[in-house]
């Protein structure tokens, strides 16, 4: 799926989808795509955000294992359903139970 195609209705159906990540070193880890939601209205908009193409901004919150934190940048995310190549994720949270990531869509 061509990221500059999701859309929050399109992505929202695909949360609990557990997709490998493939990492530098050559190993694997999952994340788990744990829930969608649009930026509410009325809230702070940064700066120079604009919807792409009529898209309403929307984040997409993935988790996964706690003793796996990956940096920010752009990774590859493979399931069954969907494919999303050069998805950029921000880790923004851990504890004992999972690592947070957020991608946010404008």
């Amino acid at each position: 799926m061509d990221l500059d195609e999701l859309t929050l209705e399109t992505a929202k159906p695909l949360a609990g989808t557990v997709f490998e990540v493939a990492l530098p070193d050559g190993g694997t880890t999952t994340l788990k795509l744990d829930e969608t939601l649009a930026f509410e209205p009325g809230g702070r908009m940064p700066r120079g955000m604009r919807t792409h193409a009529g898209r309403t901004p929307f984040s997409l919150y993935f988790v996964g294992p706690p003793s796996v934190v990956l940096p920010q940048g752009t990774y590859t995310l493979r399931s069954e359903r969907v494919t999303w190549d050069r998805l950029f994720i921000v880790p923004i949270g851990r504890d004992d139970e999972a690592t947070e990531y957020e991608a946010v869509f404008t």
